[in-house]
């Protein structure tokens, strides 16, 4: 297959470009009562017992980041794709919009109806397995650790391991959207990184992604609109797609290695295994909702104002070491270790009180 990086730079100048991200996005959020009483994507707090806000919101914060950019750049892809072979970069960039697309729609279905975690469970291991078959400039060919000399090749289980990564990071990113700008402010800080480790034709849409995620954080921050699952959703195939097409560039100058881009998604990761593990030991499923997030521990201890630039400030620490040198990816894991060690330390007197019931903090 032809490399992704021979798609043509969009016609418009970049300027244009981040400007017209910008303005769609204001307007899709301004609407967003609209747009949301009109698609049946309303959060209301009087049908959830465990809500923490107390008034209905629109859940169209993922629409408005995410169409705003496929609109301006999937759109030629997806046309072009259409007339090409499987082989062809057009044809992967058309899949690499549908997909993003069709997991936004997924979670906003879930949002309005909501499906039961199995089924969505199986529905995008599905959808992540067969396109990273098909297009294996998205998958994880070897694993490699530059620090150490280490490289070992996947073979016949690039795709499943790569599905498997996609996976366990959309459920990281569903589980950090508990606090309003949380996962808006991580997924700034993830596409700004990964700009630096594609060709520019990927930058431009990464850097509009960005100025919508800050138009839509406005919003959020303002209590205005949620995410929703929808948002979770696109934005964890949108960033974690990209993430292993970078991958797929090392050792290539440019491309990221293994352990820095595990670095990159370290905190949520972490705190993902942590609850699971937890959640398992006192016998409820990994599924299960509650209130003991890093997010919530931090939003107890400090306050949310505090704890929202604490957190990313956790989650960004550990990215700029292991981003400062191609061979430095380790000493990041090592540092994402030590600093949710640490907050998980400081935060455990603030944990949820059981006895109190379980709950889910999505929403706000």
């Amino acid at each position: 297959m032809k490399g992704f990086s021979e798609l043509p730079l969009p016609d418009a100048s970049f300027l244009a470009y981040l400007t017209a991200a910008g303005l769609l996005t204001l307007i899709l959020c301004r609407r967003a009562p609209v747009i949301g009483a009109r698609l049946g994507l309303i959060d209301d707090p009087r049908a959830k017992a465990h809500s923490l806000h107390e008034r209905s919101t629109p859940l169209v914060g993922g629409i408005a980041v995410i169409l705003p950019s496929l609109l301006l750049t999937g759109a030629d892809a997806m046309l072009r794709g259409f007339s090409g072979g499987w082989d062809s970069a057009p044809t992967a960039a058309a899949g690499f919009s549908l997909l993003v697309v069709t997991l936004m729609l997924l979670g906003a279905l879930d949002d309005r109806v909501h499906l039961s975690a199995r089924l969505r469970l199986a529905v995008t291991a599905t959808m992540f397995t067969l396109f990273t078959y098909l297009y294996p400039a998205f998958s994880v060919a070897s694993l490699a650790a530059p620090g150490f000399g280490v490289s070992v090749s996947l073979g016949y289980m690039a795709a499943p391991f790569s599905a498997l990564c996609l996976l366990a990071f959309t459920n990281a990113v569903n589980m950090a959207d508990g606090r309003n700008g949380l996962v808006i402010g991580l997924s700034l800080i993830w596409c700004l990184t990964l700009s630096l480790y594609v060709p520019t034709h990927l930058q431009v849409p990464l850097y509009g992604v960005a100025v919508s995620l800050l138009v839509t954080g406005y919003y959020n921050l303002r209590g205005k609109l949620f995410l929703g699952d929808g948002g979770t959703y696109g934005l964890a195939a949108l960033i974690g797609l990209t993430g292993l097409y970078a991958h797929g560039l090392s050792p290539q100058p440019g491309g990221i290695s293994s352990t820095q881009l595990a670095a990159l998604f370290a905190i949520p990761g972490l705190d993902m295994f942590r609850l699971i593990a937890e959640r398992s030991e006192r016998g409820a499923s990994p599924f299960t909702s509650d209130h003991d997030h890093l997010h919530h521990r931090l939003d107890r201890y400090i306050g949310w104002r505090a704890g929202l630039p604490v957190y990313l400030a956790l989650a960004g620490g550990p990215i700029l070491v292991a981003c400062s040198a191609p061979d430095m990816g380790t000493p990041g894991l090592i540092a994402a270790a030590v600093l949710y060690g640490a907050a998980w330390l400081v935060t455990r007197r603030h944990r949820q009180q059981w006895g109190d019931g379980p709950a889910d903090g999505k929403g706000t």
